[in-house]
């Protein structure tokens, strides 16, 4: 169950930064920021991903649209098997994949690709399963006429924005291999899309376990969110 959404937003990046090209009269002066510091795009891998409950591989990619200028999309794909957590609750959903896209526009105060940053960032995960369960039938006189197994599918969509305040710093002497930390704070909400269980059975699960986290828990309110990470990354 491949997002599309994820699709658009990686199309519409890479519109952005091809359309800042062929729209630019003339190219940047790198006298202004320093050779060294003129590169224009910058790929990414952020390793904290693999350590998420919602783990993911994550990769990323910053284009420098200006002088102080760019902007960056990541795009991260994760399925069950490779899940560090108890995320499968001892059955209850099988064939889980997450999905996790970010759309950043960045503010360098010295210009380039090296240095601070001020960032604004809109996001969006998909959590796809199937939730696995008993269902009771005939129980409206108390004890069940029968049981059956059955699995449905379910979704959750998680949005959100942040203001985030980074650091990219080089890490060879050449500049090309970079590390890239940030932090900041903002908001995130989140609805889950469920099938309805029969009318007027019950749904027997078993409990998950102290290191067990359900991935379809949801907020019906706006909640501040913490973003934070850091990534490895090549410029060119």
């Amino acid at each position: 169950m491949i997002s599309t959404r994820l699709l658009r937003l990686l199309a519409l990046f890479l519109g952005i930064a091809f359309s800042a090209q062929a729209q630019s009269l003339r190219p940047m002066p790198l006298s202004a920021v320093g050779i060294d510091d003129a590169k224009r795009w910058v790929v990414k891998f952020t390793p904290l991903s693999l350590f998420d409950p919602n783990n993911t591989i994550q990769f990323g990619l910053e284009r420098l649209l200006s002088q102080r200028h760019s902007l960056q999309v990541e795009i991260g794909y994760g399925w069950q098997g490779m899940n560090l957590w108890d995320m499968s609750q001892h059955g209850q959903y099988s064939h889980l994949e997450n999905w996790r896209g970010r759309v950043e526009w960045r503010y360098y105060w010295r210009g380039g690709l090296i240095g601070p940053y001020l960032a604004l960032e809109g996001l969006y995960r998909q959590v796809n399963a199937y939730e696995n369960g008993t269902i009771g039938i005939g129980c409206e006189t108390g004890q069940c006429q029968y049981y059956q197994l059955y699995s449905l599918p379910i979704s959750k969509y998680v949005w959100g924005g942040h203001v985030k305040f980074g650091r990219q710093f080089a890490i060879s002497t050449n500049k090309r291999l970079v590390g890239d930390f940030y932090g900041g704070l903002g908001i995130r909400g989140n609805t889950v899309d469920r099938f309805n269980r029969p009318a007027g059975s019950l749904d027997f699960r078993s409990s998950g376990g102290f290191l067990s986290i359900d991935p379809f828990t949801s907020s019906a309110n706006v909640f501040i969110s913490v973003s934070y990470g850091i990534k490895i990354g090549y410029s060119f």
